[in-house]
């Protein structure tokens, strides 16, 4: 986190904190007077149970009323086929994925799902290749997606 805000600095409504996204003290240190939230949760699902997540979006949801999620996550396929050659030095490995936004929603009733975009999308922009993958219609399927939910009281 020290390097993180030699690059980013922390001003205004935008809150870096050293703590684990399931460590239910984090939101604690957010002070929003009931204004609306962004939470951003982008490349750590995949390495998480269930459980974990269940309990990310409880956290997020008994502390803040009005608040959007956008999160990345990975298709059930990608996490039993896929091995990332960046983590293997970590020995981590990938253990959550589910399909779609509308079986995320499933998962944390609290939130309701408005839309999902595969990040082959975004690849686009970098790489041409995916212009023409992104017309396979299994590519897109399990490609990693954010998923925007939203819950408001």
């Amino acid at each position: 986190m020290n390097i993180r805000k030699q690059f980013l600095i922390e001003t205004g409504p935008i809150y870096q904190i050293a703590k684990s996204a399931m460590d239910e003290t984090y939101t604690n240190t957010i002070h929003n007077e009931g204004e609306d939230v962004l939470v951003i949760i982008e490349g750590l699902t995949m390495y998480l149970t269930e459980i974990d997540i269940k309990k990310i979006f409880s956290i997020i949801e008994h502390a803040f009323s009005n608040v959007t999620i956008m999160v990345e996550v990975m298709s059930p396929f990608m996490v039993k086929h896929i091995k990332e050659k960046s983590i293997e030095g970590s020995r981590a490995q990938f253990t959550w994925g589910i399909k779609n936004g509308k079986e995320l929603e499933k998962l944390t009733p609290s939130f309701s799902f408005l839309k999902e975009a595969s990040l082959v999308e975004g690849m686009k922009q970098l790489m041409p290749i995916y212009h023409v993958l992104g017309k396979i219609p299994f590519v897109s399927h399990v490609s990693n997606k954010i998923i925007v939910l939203e819950k408001h009281i």
